[in-house]
């Protein structure tokens, strides 16, 4: 063991201040991804004065382990002066903050070999306990208080730039949503009325008296078609990974695109090079979850395309890809996949059948183009900013996991 390795107890102690009075009204509970949240408990004729007190800089975790996958729920308290925790909770803060910065700690407990440790520490027979004694008994490197600033600011500088650039793609998918509704939802698309045509410098077409029709969709810009989407495009279910396809799988090879893939952005399973090729999706493919959580729509990702999702293929001579990306991120064409989906929340299950019916407006292939001009720097400037934070993700667990290494 290094010199600076110290068992976490000497510097830590539990608290148990219970409120009693029931003056904190802020019920949180911790997350497995290590973070307080507001409870969704339902605490109706619950005795509140039970539960815990916890203030800032204070931590809680969970001592039960087995209902939490691989994950231990720990969290440190920043955000708020105090808040209260089920009695399922164990509060524990520092004793000394001259020897122990908590932003350190939680760093430490961040880590997947916390996590690993704390699993394999666990004990009990109905269910799997990290218990106090256990906690304090981890042993960890206290370097100077010095180190564990710098290290603590380090760390910082990743996490605060990973913010900035998720409200710089929370902007910028803003703005794409506000001009889509602006041109195929209010019809205020640029017209050049003195040609007769579509321009993207043209005034608002709706509101300088472009013409109007009716349709099922109500009134439309003349010419635009109001249509069932299934015949603009092709859907490719993904691949089926059973004890037949088995076969299939490799260490390494062309990663396989679950839903949790694809929202995470991970790569656990791959794929032999031999899978058939409607089943691979290109950077420029469009794909959308079609079981479970139906409705999530994907692009810039690459690899085999599991069976609980699609990739959708627009006919582009009558269908542009931005065009049809945008239409699917809409939040009422999100509703209506959900509505379509059969089966039980849990289950839902977007058929073929049932995603051909969506309804779908199609302006002409000019508005498209010009839509696409103006939209894509948007979607280049989100892939820049999502790569960006990628590397600043894996910056920061490389420098947590060189937290086993520090020395003073």
């Amino acid at each position: 063991m290094r010199s600076n390795y110290k068992p976490l107890g000497n510097y830590i102690k539990e608290v148990n201040n219970r409120d009693t009075k029931l003056e904190v009204d802020l019920l949180l509970g911790v997350s497995i991804q290590k973070k307080f949240m507001p409870s969704i408990a339902n605490t109706i004729g619950t005795d509140m004065s039970t539960y815990k007190i916890i203030k800032r800089n204070q931590f809680a975790y969970g001592p039960v382990t087995s209902r939490n996958g691989d994950k231990i729920s720990i969290a440190l308290l920043e955000d708020y002066d105090e808040a209260i925790v089920s009695q399922a909770y164990t509060p524990f803060e520092v004793t000394d903050l001259n020897l122990l910065l908590p932003e350190y700690l939680m760093m430490w407990f961040r880590r997947p070999e916390f996590d690993r440790y704390a699993r394999f520490k666990s004990h009990g027979s109905a269910r799997e306990i990290f218990d106090w004694a256990e906690m304090c008994n981890t042993l960890l490197p206290i370097p100077s208080i010095a180190k564990q600033r710098e290290i603590v600011k380090e760390y910082n500088t990743f996490v605060n730039r990973i913010k900035l650039n998720q409200q710089l793609i929370q902007k910028l998918e803003e703005t794409a949503q506000a001009i889509y509704k602006q041109w195929f939802v209010d019809f205020e698309f640029p017209f050049d009325f003195a040609q007769g045509k579509p321009d993207e410098n043209g005034l608002p077409y709706k509101s300088y008296g472009g013409e109007m029709v009716e349709s099922e969709l109500g009134v439309v810009p003349d010419k635009w078609k109001y249509e069932k989407i299934g015949s603009y495009v092709k859907l490719s279910q993904g691949l089926v990974v059973n004890a037949t396809t088995n076969h299939l799988l490799k260490p390494t090879g062309i990663p396989l695109l679950r839903i949790t893939d694809l929202i995470n952005d991970t790569k656990e399973i791959f794929i032999d090079q031999s899978v058939d090729k409607k089943n691979i999706a290109k950077k420029e493919d469009i794909i959308i979850s079609r079981t479970g959580q139906v409705g999530l729509v994907f692009r810039n990702k690459e690899g085999v395309i599991y069976n609980n999702c699609f990739k959708i293929t627009p006919n582009e001579k009558l269908v542009q890809k931005e065009y049809l990306y945008w239409f699917l991120r809409q939040k009422n064409t999100f509703n209506s996949m959900v509505e379509l989906a059969s089966g039980s929340s849990a289950q839902f299950d977007l058929t073929h059948t049932a995603f051909n019916t969506l309804p779908f407006i199609i302006p002409s292939i000019e508005i498209q183009s010009n839509f696409s001009k103006i939209i894509k720097p948007f979607g280049n400037h989100l892939d820049l900013v999502y790569n960006e934070n990628k590397i600043l993700y894996n910056m920061k667990y490389v420098l947590l996991s060189k937290l086993a290494t520090i020395e003073n």
